[in-house]
């Protein structure tokens, strides 16, 4: 365990371990498979793991699935429920945040399905060096807040990221 040496902001000497913080994303058992090649799609996600829920028959539609996406250095596992599953529980909503243009990633998300919640906006407290955010909805109901240092706005309606999302193509 750490020793403190002193509290509220003092040194604090810490045995050194490793963690990931991973978010857990829950989506309708039907939809996971789509909702992982939106989010790989639209987001740029990278898939680093999937497997099999062991419990589950072999001879049913679906099999319960987990999936673990990286998006940038982030992670989130995407974890399909059986709708009854679904009913008690609520996912959390997602911060993304994006060095890309924050109006044209929101574009890709409505384009793909989704649903803009607000539009963009400049808020100097969204986020640590972000001044500019967005809220969307994805067509799996997860909620997400796009934050970035730039929209399609600040740089004119004909900036390379809007023609990326007018091409339906990934922003590298």
């Amino acid at each position: 365990m750490a020793d403190q040496e002193v509290q509220n902001g003092g040194a604090v000497k810490a045995a050194t371990v490793a963690f990931d913080l991973v978010s857990v994303l829950e989506v309708e058992a039907p939809k996971a498979e789509e909702a992982v090649q939106f989010y790989k799609e639209v987001f740029g996600a990278v898939e680093v793991e999937r497997g099999a829920n062991p419990k589950r028959k072999a001879d049913q539609e679906q099999p319960l699935i987990h999936v673990l996406l990286k998006f940038g250095s982030g992670k989130v596992l995407v974890v399909d429920r059986l709708e009854e599953e679904l009913k008690t529980k609520k996912n959390s909503a997602f911060q993304l945040v994006s060095e890309d243009d924050v109006e044209a990633v929101i574009k890709k998300v409505v384009a793909a399905g989704g649903t803009t919640e607000s539009g963009v906006t400049e808020d100097q407290a969204c986020f640590p060096g972000k001044h500019i955010s967005g809220k969307v909805t994805d067509s799996f109901g997860v909620s997400w807040t796009i934050v970035g240092k730039k929209s399609t706005t600040e740089n004119g309606a004909n900036s390379p990221a809007a023609e990326t999302v007018a091409n339906n193509t990934t922003v590298a």
